[in-house]
């Protein structure tokens, strides 16, 4: 259904009430059918059909002829709500082969009673593999192509390329808006001179990261790094030529990160370079160079090594940490390979920076 045919779903008439008016059986039920009829309309519009969460469907373990739905909530094509409570099983039996469409559907029956008792309409699913898709509204949980009968129903082992007689999920409509978490970000610097361009930076990046992730970041200027600082998910250090972290500041960041926090640290220059390097053996996080397989360089962006920032494209990572010579900082405010970076370049940064914090915060 398209968002026009949704439109007309909306109820354009109601009933008007006035004193002494007749409520019989069929006038209370149109009168319910209204709110009925304007929240499938306002679900159809605003949200679309689709699945609104959970209903993944997995093979069973060992595995076998059943797949298992999980509990989860999904729209039709008619603005119906489909609600499974708890898991289902399915079992494709030894009777079927070739491509199927596992499907979820709305029903309703009406509940027995008296004529003098109250009686009740209740919803149901319908859970269903077909050879092809039907022409009654239905929400597609997954497919399987299943090589023979009574095939052994199989995880896909790439999600992305399911094989014969693997569960394929890619045909799956999601509706529902990723949930935005606040992280609370602490930028803190060390040394005696202070950047410019830090903060905007930080501001250009949290963009980045907000139209990309499911992450909002909220910057916080600190100058001292003290007992507050455990009050961040993450936190970022930038050094400047001299300084010396005591041991105070030190154990609070071990701290943090023993939470499973997450530490951004970047030296501007050599000198702040050599400041840094007590830190490390201090929190007790072993950091090396980016290697090929790590998620860094693969999530959400894919990269073949650490793209140019200000300067250079050193990275070294560690559990929860990140360290840099790089001046992303700078870069991700347009200032790529000492200010004369493209457009590309630019872009780049911003995109690694949002590896970054995908790194950080996803992990």
């Amino acid at each position: 259904m398209n968002s026009i045919e949704s439109l007309n779903t909306f109820p354009k008439t109601r009933i008007k009430p006035y004193d002494g008016m007749s409520v019989t059986a069929d006038v209370w039920a149109q009168a319910h059918e209204e709110h009925r009829q304007a929240r499938r309309a306002h679900d159809l519009y605003f949200h679309g059909a689709g699945i609104v969460a959970g209903l993944e469907v997995t093979a069973n373990d060992p595995p076998d002829q059943y797949v298992f739905v999980s509990p989860g909530v999904a729209l039709d094509s008619e603005g119906n709500m489909i609600v499974l409570t708890e898991p289902v099983a399915y079992d494709f039996g030894e009777a079927v082969e070739g491509e199927l469409f596992i499907l979820l559907g709305h029903g309703e029956r009406e509940l027995s009673g008296t004529e003098k008792e109250t009686r009740f309409t209740q919803d149901e699913f319908v859970l269903a593999a077909r050879p092809r898709l039907p022409k009654r509204p239905t929400v597609e949980l997954a497919r399987v192509k299943l090589s023979r009968r009574g095939s052994v129903l199989k995880n896909a082992a790439n999600p992305a390329h399911p094989d014969i007689d693997e569960i394929d999920m890619r045909y799956r409509v999601n509706v529902a808006p990723p949930a935005t978490q606040t992280v609370k970000t602490a930028v803190c610097y060390l040394g005696n001179d202070h950047p410019a361009g830090v903060l905007a930076g930080w501001d250009f990046l949290g963009r980045e990261v907000k139209r990309t992730l499911s992450y909002q970041l909220a910057v916080d200027m600190v100058n001292t790094i003290s007992a507050d600082i455990q009050n961040y998910s993450l936190v970022y250090l930038c050094g400047s030529g001299s300084f010396k972290l005591e041991p105070q500041a030190v154990k609070e960041l071990k701290t943090m990160l023993d939470q499973g926090k997450a530490l951004v640290v970047e030296a501007m220059d050599e000198t702040a370079d050599e400041s840094f390097k007590p830190l490390f053996g201090g929190i007790g996080v072993t950091v090396k160079p980016v290697a090929e397989y790590d998620s860094i360089l693969k999530t959400p962006f894919l990269f073949n090594t650490p793209p140019e920032g200000y300067q250079g494209n050193r990275v070294l990572v560690g559990k929860g940490l990140i360290y840099t010579q790089s001046r992303y900082v700078l870069a991700w405010s347009g200032k790529v390979s000492g200010g004369s970076g493209s457009r590309s370049d630019i872009r780049s940064a911003l995109e690694w920076g949002v590896n970054m914090m995908q790194y950080c915060l996803g992990a």
